[in-house]
C-alpha cells in the first residue's frame, strides 16, 4: 500500500482507540449541524460544550485529543488571529481548530456506521421509472424535430439548452441511479445473512418468504420491464455523452487556489456514465449487472427451497437448535428463582456442589465433615477424581506389540538385499577369461572387490606342510595361483601374479587398477572343488 493511503487511513484510529466516544463527542462538535462550518473552536469552548452534554473532562485533557485529532488529519489549526485583552484569555485561545475535509468524511461515515440498523432495506425500484425519464429528456435534447418533420442538428438542441437545466437532469439520473444501486445492494446483504441460516422454523420460513421472496420477485419483474427500454435510451445516448458533459460544464465553475476546477456531481464526468451503462446494458468484458440481480434472486428461490425440504423432513430437526434455545430462553424469563434452578439443572446438567471424600492415608489425619472449606487444609485430589469425577482407576494393561509388519517389512528388505547381491555376482560370473579391462556396475564391482579380498586372504594363509599346494577353507591354493569360487556359478576367479600387466575395473563410481596382479574368469575343472566349494560359496555373499 502507498505510503499516502496509509496516512490517509491514519484518520480512522480515533473511531476505535480506547477514549473513541471522547474522541467521537468532539468531532460530532465539528460537523454536526453548522456549528463547524465557516468556524473554528478553541480547546476552551470545546470543554464548555463537552460538560453541557455530561462528560467530566478538564481542558488539559480536551487539549490533548485535538492535538490528536490535528495529527492525524481530522482537524487543523486554524491560522485565524485571536483577539485577547488579557495574558490568561491569550493562553486559552492561541490555538483554535477546525474541521478538514478528511475528517468530515470520515466522522459523516463513523456516524453513519454507528446508527445502521440490522434490518432489511427496501429495494428503490421506483427509481426505474425515474431514471428511464430523466434518460429520455436527455435523449430528446439530441434530436430535435424542426418545422415540418425536419430532423434538426443534436448539436444545436444542445447549445440552445441552458447548461444548468443539462447538469440538473444528468445529476437527477445520476442520484436516482445511486440510490437504486445501493438500496439493492444493502437488500441483498441482509437476503444473505437470512439465507445462510440454517434453523428457520415454519412460522418464520412463511414470513421470510411473503415478506421477502414475493417483494424480490416484484423487483425482478421491475426490472424486467424497465431494462429493455433503458438499455435502449442508452444505446442512443451513447455516441452524444461527450456533448452532453461537455454543455453541462460550460456554466461557470469553481476552481481552487491552484486553478483545478472543482469535483461536481456524478455523471458530469464521460467516465461516470461506463457504471451506469453497465449495470444496465453490461460491456465486453462481463454481463450486466441487472442480469446479475435477477440471477442473485434465482439462487435466493434455492436456497429457500433447501430450507423448505430441510422443514418437512423430521429426521433433518436436528441441524437448527435456534428455536429451541429461544423457547428455553423465555422459560427462564419467566419462571421464579427455585424453578430457574431446576430448570437449569435439568437444561444443562449442572448441579449444586456437593462434599466429595475419599479415604486418607495412615499418616494424615482426618478433617472433620463439619470443617469449613475456608479454613480445612487444601486436600491433594487424586487426577482422575479431579478431572472425571470418577475414582476407579481408568484404563487397562498394555497389550504386547504387534511386530509382524515391521518383521514382514524387514524380511522384504533382506530379499531385496540378497536379489541384488545375486545378481552382482551373475555380472562377475559372465565375465571370461583374463579381465584386463573390465566395465561394471557399482554392485557388480563391490561383488568382484569382495572375492578378491577372499583370495588375498586364501595367499595369506600358512601352507599345512611344506609345500604351498592343497585345498584350504575358501578357495584353492595351487603354484602360487589363487582360485576363489563364485557362489552360485560352476566359475572360479583366479588371481596370478603377472608382472608388468593388470587389471583395470571400470565402474559409475571410478576406475581400479590393479598393478602387477591379472584376475580371471574360468570354468571349474578339478574335482577337488567337490569339498572345497561349500567353504567358498559360505565365505562370500
Amino acid at each position: 500500500m502507498p505510503s499516502v493511503d496509509r496516512v490517509r487511513l491514519e484518520a480512522l484510529r480515533y473511531a476505535v482507540n480506547e477514549e473513541s466516544a471522547l474522541y467521537i463527542a468532539v468531532m460530532r462538535l465539528f460537523t454536526g449541524g453548522l456549528t463547524g462550518m465557516l468556524s473554528d473552536q478553541s480547546a476552551s469552548e470545546v470543554t464548555a460544550t463537552i460538560r453541557q452534554q455530561g462528560l467530566d473532562v478538564d481542558e488539559d485533557t480536551i487539549d490533548a485529543r485535538l492535538s490528536y485529532l490535528v495529527e492525524h488529519g481530522n482537524l487543523a489549526r486554524s491560522p485565524r488571529e485571536t483577539e485577547a485583552r488579557s495574558v490568561q484569555d491569550y493562553l486559552r485561545n492561541r490555538a483554535r481548530y477546525q474541521l478538514t475535509q478528511r475528517g468530515e468524511l470520515v466522522q459523516r461515515q463513523v456516524d453513519e456506521l454507528l446508527g445502521h440498523a440490522e434490518t432489511a432495506t427496501e429495494i428503490s425500484s421506483e427509481m426505474l421509472g425515474g431514471i428511464l425519464a430523466g434518460l429520455r429528456t436527455l435523449q430528446g435534447l439530441t434530436v430535435v424535430t424542426g418545422v415540418a418533420g425536419v430532423t434538426g442538428s443534436a448539436g444545436e438542441a444542445l447549445d440552445a439548452a441552458e447548461p444548468d437545466d443539462v447538469a440538473r437532469h444528468i445529476g437527477t439520473v445520476f442520484a436516482q441511479f445511486e440510490r437504486l444501486v445501493q438500496s439493492t445492494r444493502e437488500f441483498y446483504t441482509y437476503l444473505t445473512q437470512v439465507l445462510s441460516r440454517y434453523d428457520l422454523e415454519r412460522a418464520e420460513f412463511q414470513a421470510f418468504k411473503t415478506a421477502l421472496l414475493d417483494y424480490l420477485q416484484r423487483f425482478v419483474d421491475e426490472i424486467a420491464r424497465h431494462m429493455p427500454q433503458i438499455a435502449e435510451a442508452l444505446l442512443a445516448l451513447r455516441p452524444h455523452i461527450d456533448r452532453l458533459c461537455h454543455r453541462a460544464n460550460a456554466g461557470q465553475r469553481l476552481r481552487d487556489l491552484e486553478g483545478r476546477a472543482a469535483r461536481r456531481a456524478p455523471g458530469l464526468d464521460p467516465a461516470d456514465w461506463v457504471g451506469l451503462v453497465a449495470w444496465f446494458t453490461g460491456s465486453d468484458s462481463r454481463g450486466s449487472d441487472a442480469d446479475g440481480v435477477r440471477r442473485l434472486a434465482t439462487e435466493a428461490m434455492r436456497s429457500l427451497l433447501v430450507n423448505l425440504r430441510r422443514i418437512v423432513t423430521s429426521s433433518e430437526r436436528d441441524h437448527g437448535r435456534y428455536a429451541e434455545l429461544l423457547r428455553l430462553a423465555r422459560w427462564f424469563d419467566e419462571a421464579d428463582d427455585a424453578q430457574a434452578h431446576a430448570l437449569w439443572a435439568s437444561a444443562y446438567g449442572l448441579y449444586s456442589a456437593r462434599h466429595v471424600g475419599f479415604a486418607v492415608g495412615e499418616s494424615e489425619q482426618a478433617v472433620p465433615p463439619t470443617t469449613s472449606w475456608l479454613s480445612a487444609p487444601r486436600a491433594e485430589v487424586p487426577v482422575m477424581l479431579r478431572e472425571t469425577g470418577q475414582r476407579r482407576i481408568a484404563g487397562r494393561s498394555g497389550q504386547a506389540e504387534d511386530f509382524t509388519e515391521a518383521k514382514q517389512k524387514r524380511l522384504a528388505e533382506h530379499a531385496r538385499t540378497e536379489e541384488a547381491c545375486r545378481r552382482a555376482v551373475a555380472e562377475v560370473a559372465s565375465q571370461r577369461g583374463r579381465l584386463e579391462r573390465v566395465r561394471l556396475t557399482d554392485a557388480g564391482r563391490e561383488a568382484l572387490l569382495e572375492l578378491y579380498a577372499a583370495g588375498l586372504a586364501l595367499a595369506a594363509t600358512p601352507p599345512a606342510g611344506d609345500g604351498v599346494e592343497g585345498i584350504v577353507e575358501g578357495g584353492i591354493v595351487e603354484g602360487g595361483i589363487v582360485q576363489v569360487r563364485i557362489p552360485g556359478h560352476d566359475m572360479v576367479l583366479e588371481l596370478l601374479d603377472s608382472p608388468g600387466a593388470g587389471t583395470t575395473v571400470v565402474s559409475p563410481s571410478g576406475r581400479l587398477r590393479l598393478v602387477d596382479r591379472s584376475l580371471a574368469v574360468v570354468p571349474v575343472a578339478d574335482r577337488r572343488w567337490s569339498g572345497a566349494g561349500v567353504a567358498a560359496e559360505a565365505g562370500v555373499s
